[in-house]
């Protein structure tokens, strides 16, 4: 669950209060291969430093990094919405964090643990990577796509598929040990549409963007939205050689490059 979002504010008081070396921040990105940085410092109410560093792209200088236009993946970040909109539905009594997930699923067979088939996975396993999911790359890659492209696959399915793959879990029961799980996020995020009866693209909209005065412009789910600001978007690249042929190989349709 990825979302963009555009690193934009109004710099309240002068940058000299926090007075990070330039140098040494260009320094480390260096050292650790990272083309650009969007920095940030604040407090309880105000913002204390903002810089950008480097360029969008490693293999061209032509966009450096500014702020207030650069936009970026957030990538797992996104996972702090799921756990939001998780404890939202919890004020509100819609969601109880200790009780089996299959009530609020409502799938036609029940999903468990195919080791465990009599312990409970619940929400609080779920957003603590605690749920016995463990790595499946081959089966979750397969769902990868490239901008969009995502969108036009069910949500349902695609974790349907993951969870009823025994390849997909631990030999540890539900509540065990902590494994940390891309698939496991979605699968909160699947349950958090189930209760609210919105897509999680439109409850991330309408009870926390919205209410934060986040515009669209700020902050999507969809990259189309930023069709129009292509030269603000901050490329990726895979600088491990032997992770690009992972990706080649498991995930073609990607198209990553080195």
């Amino acid at each position: 669950m990825f979302f963009y979002l555009l690193l934009a504010f109004s710099v309240t008081i002068k940058a000299y209060q926090c007075p990070p070396s330039r140098i040494l921040i260009e320094n480390q990105l260096r050292n650790v291969h990272i083309p650009g940085l969007a920095a940030i410092v604040v407090n309880s109410s105000n913002i204390l430093y903002e810089e950008g560093f480097g360029y969008h792209s490693p293999i061209s200088n032509q966009y450096p990094i500014d702020p207030s236009k650069s936009i970026f993946v957030l990538a797992s970040l996104s996972k702090t919405f799921i756990a939001l909109a998780a404890m939202q539905l919890v004020e509100k009594g819609q969601l109880n964090l200790d009780v089996d997930v299959n009530q609020y699923l409502k799938f036609s067979i029940r999903i468990s643990h195919p080791l465990f088939p009599y312990s409970i996975i619940t929400m609080r396993h779920i957003l603590s990577h605690s749920s016995g999911l463990g790595s499946n790359y081959e089966e979750e890659f397969h769902h990868g796509m490239p901008g969009d492209d995502f969108l036009k696959t069910n949500l349902t399915d695609v974790i349907l598929r993951y969870l009823l793959n025994k390849a997909s879990w631990l030999s540890e029961a539900p509540g065990n040990v902590t494994y940390y799980t891309n698939v496991g996020a979605a699968w909160g995020a699947l349950i958090i549409e189930r209760i609210s009866d919105l897509s999680f693209e439109n409850y991330v909209r309408y009870k926390i963007f919205d209410p934060l005065g986040i515009s669209n412009t700020e902050a999507s789910y969809r990259l189309s939205t930023f069709a129009m600001r292509k030269k603000d978007l901050v490329e990726h690249y895979v600088y491990n050689i032997s992770l690009l042929s992972i990706y080649h190989q498991i995930a073609p349709q990607l198209n990553v490059v080195q």
